[in-house]
C-alpha cells in the first residue's frame, strides 16, 4: 500500500514537471517570437531610413508581373498632380 502511494506520488510530481516545462518552453517561445519580430521591424526601419540605400520595392501579381520601383522614398510620396488640377481647381459655372 505504502509502495503504490509513494509510486502514486512519483506519477504525479512527474507529471506535474512535465506540465511546468512545457508551459516554460511555450512561454519562452513566444518571447522568441515577439524579439524576433521587432528586431525584424528595427532593421527594415534602418534599412528605409537609410538615404544612401535606393527603395526597392516589389509586388506579385495575379498575372506574374513583377513591378519594381526603384524611386526614393520620398519621390514615391509625391503627388503626381500639379496645384491647378484636381478638386482645388476655381471654376466658374456657365450659365
Amino acid at each position: 500500500m505504502v509502495a503504490f502511494l509513494l509510486n502514486f506520488i512519483l506519477v504525479i510530481v512527474f507529471v506535474a514537471f512535465i506540465v511546468v516545462c512545457v508551459t516554460a518552453y511555450r512561454i519562452y517561445r513566444s518571447f522568441h517570437n515577439i524579439k524576433r519580430k521587432f528586431t525584424s521591424g528595427f532593421k527594415h526601419a534602418q534599412e528605409t531610413a537609410d538615404s544612401g540605400r535606393r527603395h526597392d520595392s516589389r509586388r506579385a501579381w495575379t498575372g506574374g508581373e513583377v513591378i519594381i520601383d526603384r524611386r526614393s522614398p520620398d519621390e514615391a510620396k509625391r503627388k503626381i498632380f500639379s496645384k491647378n488640377e484636381g478638386e482645388y481647381v476655381d471654376f466658374e459655372e456657365e450659365k
